[in-house]
């Protein structure tokens, strides 16, 4: 038995004035430093209801950790809020849905989220979130991502309860995303698409949703890069990174996931730009098993990005873009590599996208993965 899980999706050009038809009086919003310097939040808080009132989190970090996530638990138990609006990257979206489980039910753990704990959550509030980047997914996605103070591993905290109700995509709210930032994140949509078609819990919904975002990105991607303001680019590429959330949300991730969380903690590089790095190479790897799904991936992608197989298609757009498919072009430091590389190889090792990964691998797979990725 499976399921199929999303929230209500509002999407398209002045999809935030759907805020002012809530019946909502006390909003959280929940975000970074960032985004609120950047104007966006005044733009969601002139679409909310005239009379609500309104608490601003801002102070976010890029990879919260639990005590980042909590710092303001009381001011919000004691402004009670009905509605929590997640705006941002995956870092805001991710909070907010954790700081909603925890108003929600004060007696639980934030370890306590899990599939395996009924939570009885929305009882008191309701859950938004806004994605100012194209490409986490978390606005569609029952995960967050939690980081470990300290250390150099993350914890991906998952129940059904903590999906959002409402997932706003307004092309307006990525229009200024810098190019860096635009790569980096429809990199990460690509490759959770890739990656959820050949899980082994892919499914027909999962798999038709894969399809279409990877359409929606590579007809679009090079364009909203070289006219940022574009809103019709923008919308599609914000569209089907959304559709690969839900994608990987319903089937996971795979072996680039793995070995890129490793590398992003390690180094501290931005997610999309590891998985990314190490995607044609985990796609080379799974050839022998998901050969019929990889090229009928292949012959979505524009005739002039296309090669022969899908791993050199997706190293030839990766190439337009400026997206690194080798470890020499960002500067790793060599002697802070071979240290590390145990590490490496170890955090890799014990991610869950191992287990979804459509061919299994042991340690040895994965050493060769990351020196053919350092270029040995």
């Amino acid at each position: 038995m499976w399921f199929f899980r999303s929230p209500d999706i509002v999407f398209g050009e002045d999809s935030l004035s759907f805020l002012n038809t809530l019946d909502s009086k006390n909003i959280a919003i929940i975000t970074d430093k960032n985004i609120l310097n950047s104007g966006l939040i005044t733009k969601v808080e002139k679409n909310l209801p005239v009379d609500s009132k309104i608490l601003v989190i801002s102070d976010i970090l890029p990879e919260p950790d639990y005590d980042n996530m909590l710092l303001h638990l009381n001011d919000i138990k004691n402004f009670e809020p009905d509605l929590f609006i997640g705006v941002g990257g995956g870092s805001s979206m991710d909070t907010a849905k954790i700081l909603f489980a925890l108003y929600e039910r004060p007696d639980i753990n934030i370890y306590d989220i899990t599939p395996l704990v009924k939570l009885n959550l929305r009882k008191k509030s309701h859950l938004i979130a806004i994605p100012t980047t194209s490409g986490t997914g978390s606005e569609c996605s029952w995960a967050a991502v939690v980081s470990e103070k300290n250390e150099y591993r993350k914890n991906e905290l998952a129940s059904p309860e903590i999906l959002p109700d409402y997932a706003i995509l307004d092309p307006e709210m990525v229009l200024s995303l810098p190019r860096e930032q635009t790569v980096n994140t429809s990199v990460d949509a690509m490759t959770h698409a890739i990656e959820s078609y050949v899980a082994k819990w892919a499914n027909p919904y999962s798999d038709a949703l894969a399809e279409k975002a990877l359409e929606l990105i590579s007809n679009n991607i090079l364009n909203a890069l070289s006219n940022p303001k574009n809103v019709e680019s923008r919308n599609n590429v914000h569209i089907g990174a959304s559709m690969a959330g839900m994608s990987f949300s319903n089937s996971q991730i795979g072996l680039a996931h793995a070995l890129g969380h490793s590398f992003g903690a390690v180094f501290k590089i931005a997610h999309g730009k590891t998985v990314g790095l190490f995607l044609p190479e985990v796609i080379r790897y799974n050839y022998k098993s998901s050969r019929t799904k990889y090229d009928k991936l292949n012959n979505i992608f524009p005739d002039n990005i296309r090669k022969e197989s899908l791993d050199l298609t997706i190293e030839n757009l990766f190439k337009k873009m400026g997206q690194p498919v080798k470890m020499g072009t960002l500067n790793i430091n060599e002697n802070v590599y071979h240290k590390n590389f145990d590490l490496l190889v170890e955090l890799a090792e014990n991610s869950t996208g191992i287990i979804t990964n459509p061919e299994d691998i042991d340690r040895k797979g994965i050493e060769t993965i990351f020196n053919k990725v350092h270029g040995d």
